[in-house]
């Protein structure tokens, strides 16, 4: 693979991540909540534009933005370096459009019941943890050796973070699970054929 097709992903993103975090906090404040209220993948907004939150929430962050960077790179150039560039974007899309689905959906049955209030219905669901979480895990499990050691570095970093709101279904921590166990079973599906391809290059 080209340097282009194993890292193109990462280097993408992270800039694309970035610049809108950038154009973001140069708002003022008020725009600046526009704007994360139209972007957050809450239930909502997913009557009236879904597809638009699920691009945008994932190239804003409200807070601060280098650690992010950082491992972005990290999680997705491992992944990226193993997989080539549609596997790598196909399994952190998905990680970050079910991740968002599974956990709002979960939140939506929980106000229909009345075990939360509407309100949780306008939550600020937003940021880039879905997406490059997701890469740091499956770029522990599947990426190159000389990669896995810096993943599980990020992730150890992030993880006390992630999974605190589990036992009440808060909606990031059922999100970082689903997003996660999604990588995980994609990665799989992309990682075992590449193994058997290699195994019988090297047989040939």
């Amino acid at each position: 693979m080209s340097l282009l097709d194993r890292f193109g992903v990462a280097v993408g993103y992270t800039v694309a991540l970035a610049v809108g975090t950038v154009l973001l906090h140069a708002q003022p404040r008020s725009t600046r909540d526009a704007w994360l209220d139209w972007a957050s993948t809450n239930l909502a907004n997913a009557p009236d534009h879904p597809v638009s939150t699920l691009v945008v929430s994932g190239l804003f962050t409200d807070g601060e933005v280098r650690g992010w960077l950082v491992l972005s790179l990290v999680g997705l150039g491992a992944l990226g370096w193993r997989l080539g560039a549609w596997r790598t974007l196909a399994v952190v899309a998905s990680a970050h459009v079910l991740g968002t689905v599974l956990s709002e959906g979960i939140l939506g049955l929980r106000i229909a019941a009345g075990a939360v209030p509407a309100s949780e219905a306008h939550i600020r669901d937003i940021g880039p943890s879905y997406v490059v979480v997701a890469a740091l895990v499956a770029g522990l499990v599947y990426g190159p050796w000389a990669a896995r050691l810096p993943c599980a570095i990020g992730f150890a970093m992030v993880a006390p973070d992630l999974f605190g709101g589990l036992p009440h279904l808060e909606v990031s921590s059922v999100g970082h699970v689903a997003a996660i166990t999604v990588a995980l079973v994609e990665g799989a599906l992309f990682v075992l054929p590449l193994r058997r391809a290699a195994a019988r290059a090297r047989a040939g």
